[in-house]
């Protein structure tokens, strides 16, 4: 057949696939009715199916996807910008994605092509393909702090969906939490026992699928043993608040021979102090907050709540220079609006 014989038979089969629909692929430099060759064996190249992938680490994910009949390669494509860029050739039906960065989702596509007189003639691209790296490793697990119930978790932020916390039951680890902060505090512990935690960052894909970095390092953490408020520590709680007010009323040692309380007097501001800590009562003198603290409460607790009445009188004192606040702490009263009974409650006089 003459060569203007030959150029007739490739437009007409041209023709013929366009008028039928078909996808005629591309072929790389040069004019697809260029050669009778290339347009016969661009007909037959297939569309790359069944592409899936598995995420190596964190910063490489491995393509895998169906043989294509006759293909003479494979073109892979990664998602930039909306647009679709050229990574690589390979000859097998698998191709590792490298350097990437860690906790993205990624986008791909593979087309097959075959190579027809040194140029590569394209199929179909295949579906988009969506997955992500790991995340790093989770760093910095610390025990923040520890009661006898109560164990906080926290560490270092790095990029990811959300943390998964593991504790040790039993020889098997068990997921206890899942957040999105850099730390969690977990409940009902045994008190005086000892727990082991370790930490992994989760990134999810478009596809909603999990890829989890590795596992921080393990942590231990010993519970308290719990110790009961007793009677003795509600009075040392009390003495300690008293003492406390007393040293923030500069006002009052100033002032105090002005005062008249009770129809008492007084000759020094320490009776005057005496004076308050034994008259004054919810029931005869006012008074703003009532703070609550309940028998199953521990030492370490009370200790807690004492700094922070401290820090509430020091606000009071601000507030008020004028007024001298006194500590008073008693039963529960019938009415307030404090469950469960029974509680000691702690009131500021004035």
């Amino acid at each position: 057949m003459k060569n203007g014989m030959k150029k007739t038979a490739a437009v007409v089969m041209a023709a013929m696939l366009m008028g039928t629909g078909a996808v005629v692929p591309a072929a790389e430099n040069m004019g697809i009715f260029s050669q009778t060759a290339i347009v016969a064996e661009a007909a037959s190249v297939g569309k790359v199916t069944g592409l899936k992938s598995k995420t190596l680490s964190n910063s490489e994910i491995q393509l895998n996807w169906s043989k294509v009949k006759g293909a003479s390669g494979y073109t892979v494509y990664m998602r930039k910008n909306g647009k679709y860029n050229k990574l690589g050739d390979c000859k097998g039906t698998s191709y590792t994605v490298k350097k990437l960065p860690n906790a993205t989702r990624e986008n791909f596509k593979v087309r097959a092509y075959k190579t027809v007189k040194g140029k590569k003639v394209y199929g179909e691209y295949s579906a988009n393909w969506n997955t992500a790296t790991n995340p790093q490793a989770c760093k910095g697990l610390k025990v923040s702090k520890v009661t006898d119930k109560e164990i906080t978790l926290s560490w270092s932020k790095i990029g990811c969906t959300n943390y998964r916390v593991y504790m040790l039951d039993n020889g098997k680890w068990e997921l206890v939490s899942v957040t999105n902060y850099t730390s969690c505090t977990l409940y009902n512990f045994d008190g005086n026992s000892t727990y082991k935690f370790k930490v992994r960052a989760c990134k999810k894909d478009d596809r909603n699928v999990s890829h989890y970095g590795k596992y921080s390092s393990v942590v231990s953490a010993k519970t308290h043993k719990q110790v009961k408020i007793t009677q003795a520590d509600i009075d040392a709680m009390q003495k300690e608040l008293q003492e406390y007010s007393r040293s923030k009323a500069n006002y009052i040692r100033e002032h105090y021979t002005e005062f008249w309380k009770f129809g008492i007097d007084y000759n020094t501001v320490d009776e005057y102090f005496a004076l308050l800590d034994n008259e004054l009562t919810p029931e005869n003198a006012g008074y703003d907050d009532v703070y609550a603290i309940h028998f199953t409460d521990t030492k370490e607790d009370l200790q807690e709540f004492i700094e922070l009445y401290k820090r509430h009188l020091d606000y009071e004192y601000k507030k008020r220079n004028d007024v001298y606040y006194v500590v008073h702490v008693d039963c529960c009263p019938n009415g307030i609006d404090v469950k469960p009974f029974p509680c000691w409650t702690v009131y500021p006089l004035y």
